[in-house]
């Protein structure tokens, strides 16, 4: 089996009152279940409450995409993390950059939706971020992205959807400014 360790579960809290389970994915982050989401990553989330009462959980030491039977080689794992809060960057949903792709996510009640959210997220990633205009941002995704299933067992579906960052300018979208 690959080794992929990684956390299955980190996000914000949403802003929803009373109790939520833990379980479904969403635009906060939770259980999204990308292996993709492990060392020499860095994720970010959109925060909407005060505080944002970041949360981990759910280690993993491999997993597929899918996660088909609704488990993975689950393990306990130490992690180390640095939490910054960026104030001149945002975005609607989990953004993650990896040393090599940024890759958006969408959540819906079935595949359908949650590609839609996903194909959604990379325009906004494109048009806000590095300024192409819809119909460029469009034609890139086309030619240059791949979707693929996170996951389909958690109550949401997920889709992800990821784009080589070698073919953006050497400045990023999200350095931060220190």
């Amino acid at each position: 089996m690959p080794v992929r360790p990684h956390l299955g579960t980190a996000g914000v809290a949403p802003n929803i009152h009373g109790r939520l389970s833990s379980i479904p994915p969403g635009t906060h982050g939770g259980n999204i279940d990308n292996w993709r989401i492990g060392a020499g990553s860095t994720m970010y989330y959109p925060v909407a409450v005060d505080g944002a009462l970041f949360s981990v959980g759910d280690p993993h030491i491999s997993q597929g995409d899918g996660e088909l039977s609704g488990t993975a080689i689950e393990a306990s794992l130490d992690v180390m993390f640095q939490v910054v809060v960026r104030k001149d960057f945002s975005f609607p949903t989990p953004l993650l950059e990896t040393p090599n792709w940024w890759i958006v996510h969408g959540f819906g009640d079935d595949l359908d939706e949650a590609m839609r959210g996903a194909s959604l997220n990379i325009l906004e990633l494109l048009c806000d971020h590095y300024d192409l205009s819809r119909n460029d941002a469009y034609s890139l995704t086309s030619i240059a992205a791949d979707f693929a299933v996170t996951q389909v067992v958690d109550g949401k579906q997920g889709i992800h959807v990821r784009i080589p960052r070698s073919i953006f300018p050497e400045k990023g979208v999200v350095k931060d400014p220190t």
